[in-house]
Formats: C-alpha cells, sequence, structure tokens
C-alpha cells in the first residue's frame, strides 16, 4: 500500500528532512519514490484533507504520522513492507517522498497512495 509515501521536486542528492528541527527522519532524495498532486485548497483545508487521510491509514494499518509544521511524517508497516514517508503540505499542492524499500509492490502501492491524495484532495470529496 503506502510505500509509494512519496515527495516533491527534490534536488537529486539532497535529503528531506532538517535534523536540526528534530524532524525523524531523513530520506534520501536518490534512492525515493516521489509524487506531487496538486489542490485548490487553501493551506488550512488542504492540511485537514490530508489529517483525514492520514487518519484513515491510521485506523486501517496503523501508520504512525508526525506533524512538523506543514510537513507530516509517516511510519509503519503495511502488507509487511516498511513505511518511511513525508508529505509536505503547500498552497497549491502536496507532495511526497518515500523511502524506496524496492519490493513487487512499488508501482502498485504507489498508484495506491496518489489515487488516496487525488481523491481527499478532489474539490467535491466530503468524509463520510
Amino acid at each position: 500500500m503506502v510505500r509509494a509515501l512519496l515527495l516533491c521536486t527534490l534536488c537529486a542528492t539532497a535529503a528531506w528532512a532538517d535534523e536540526a528541527a528534530g524532524e525523524p527522519f531523513v530520506i534520501e532524495a536518490t534512492s525515493a519514490l516521489k509524487m506531487t498532486v496538486g489542490h485548490a485548497f487553501e493551506l488550512p483545508v488542504a492540511r485537514e484533507r490530508i489529517t483525514c487521510l492520514l487518519n484513515y491509514w491510521s485506523e486501517r494499518f496503523g501508520v504512525q504520522n508526525e506533524w512538523h509544521g506543514d510537513r507530516v511524517f509517516l511510519s509503519g508497516r503495511v502488507w509487511g513492507v516498511d513505511i518511511r514517508a513525508v508529505f509536505t503540505v503547500q498552497e497549491k499542492a502536496v507532495y511526497a517522498i518515500a523511502h524506496d524499500p524496492r519490493t513487487l509492490l512499488t508501482s502498485a502501492a504507489q498508484s495506491y497512495v496518489y489515487k488516496k491524495l487525488r481523491k481527499y484532495l478532489h474539490p467535491t470529496y466530503e468524509e463520510p
């Protein structure tokens, strides 16, 4: 599932976490899965929608999340695959980057996460 938890347009050699800010882990951009999903919401609304998705993943799979400003760090184990990812919520897009564990589920996981992000960031989607 969530192995493809993703992120953005980073420099190919940069790490994506600021250890000085006390963030939980670093994902090297050179060996990561990356994704960008656009949205038309103001930042607080986009963040609220991502929180709904995170709550779903927490309840369904036990994925943990920790917010640092507008960046959320995800970790856990889904379908036997270790997950480490970072979502960055910005005004026009959510960027995601995830550690690539290099399993046969890579493509399916990336597709799953992309679809979930698009669903939760779609203007007509409402949480049941």
